[in-house]
């Protein structure tokens, strides 16, 4: 059974998993079955049953049954109906001295870990009751021997949900974190190369129209030699702060060098592109290193999937390439751009 959840990779995990966990009870209760005065006086529907979920665990395992492209609440309701089923199975082995009472802890772990505190709850309150279910036809003591055994039961169930739950978040948490780290610039908390790298490689896949930016900060170095580095890093924070706000959402913006920039631009070409290639200039007119030092401009340059590349190393070459022709005809010692000017190369 399969959804989507906040761990990273729960969709994948779960139906193999939750097959693991239907085939280790199928598999146990074949060798219960076996095995000479245990309770039960209706061994047909008892292996019925068991052939049932050995195929239907074996179907999970082997990803058959694609519960992937399911959501959380529709395998929540999958949980749900089931339940009858293991209603019936503690009735045929035995009711109230059911060998199956241990086997329900793997039910247990598997909502506990899978599913968010607002549906393992509520379903935490459907498997306790299930397990209660053999009171329907119980003698007294069977039932006074239930009572105390489904309280003590529901006190490990919920000891479990909630203990799974509080390290589960821990770990959501810290993965976030790292996955954070490994995708984010630590100076201007923009995408990393890596990050770049990825966002470019879901464009191309996607084999749809795109565009590349890559922009270049002009006399970056010049900044750092003159004024320091703790100036250029504020500088290029700075940058960050002001361009970040001028791409979209479906836009990836990140440094992928010192003074490099790079924005991948899903759907964007041609007048696109030059709009927002301006945009970014725009967002950084009137910002100066420090007071009366000349403003901080941009060079960028643009190429186009499929036109200018079907793969990333031609797309980067292309746009590398207008980037430095941009450059060198203006010259190192060109003067600063006149604000609202963008050096652009997009053709």
């Amino acid at each position: 059974m399969s959804t989507r959840h906040h761990g990273i990779g729960d969709s994948r995990l779960m139906g193999p998993v939750s097959g693991l966990l239907w085939l280790t009870a199928g598999i146990a209760a074949a060798v219960c079955q076996l095995l000479p005065g245990m309770p039960g006086g209706h061994p047909r529907v008892a292996w019925a049953l068991i052939a049932l979920v050995v195929v239907y665990g074996a179907a999970c395992v082997r990803c058959w049954i694609p519960w992937e492209r399911y959501t959380i609440h529709h395998h929540a309701a999958a949980v749900t109906l089931f339940q009858p089923l293991i209603a019936l199975a503690l009735w045929v082995s035995g009711g109230a001295d059911s060998y199956l009472g241990p086997i329900l802890v793997l039910p247990t772990l598997y909502v506990a870990y899978f599913f968010p505190p607002r549906l393992a709850w509520p379903l935490a309150v459907v498997e306790i009751a299930t397990y209660f279910t053999p009171v329907l036809y119980s003698d007294d003591v069977q039932r006074h021997m239930l009572l105390g055994r489904t309280v003590m039961y529901a006190a490990a169930y919920g000891g479990l949900v909630a203990t799974i739950q509080y390290l589960k978040g821990h770990l959501v948490a810290a993965e976030q974190r790292q996955r954070r780290m490994a995708h984010e610039d630590p100076l201007t908390r923009l995408p990393n190369r890596r990050a770049f790298d990825l966002a470019l490689d879901d464009a191309i896949a996607g084999d749809r129209p795109f565009s590349l930016l890559l922009v270049d900060v002009d006399r970056f170095k010049g900044i750092n030699d003159t004024f320091g580095h703790t100036i250029g890093d504020q500088v290029l924070r700075d940058i960050a702060t002001r361009t970040r706000t001028s791409i979209r959402s479906s836009d990836t913006l990140a440094r992928i060098g010192g003074d490099e920039l790079a924005v991948v631009a899903p759907g964007a070409s041609g007048d696109g592109a030059s709009r927002l290639a301006i945009a970014l200039h725009d967002a950084v007119a009137g910002l100066h290193p420090v007071p009366g030092a000349p403003p901080v401009t941009l060079t960028i340059s643009c190429a186009s999937y499929p036109h200018d590349g079907a793969d990333r190393d031609a797309l980067l070459r292309a746009a590398d390439h207008r980037l430095h022709a941009v450059k060198d005809a203006r010259g190192p010692l060109a003067a600063p751009l006149a604000p609202g000017v963008a050096a652009l190369h997009l053709a």
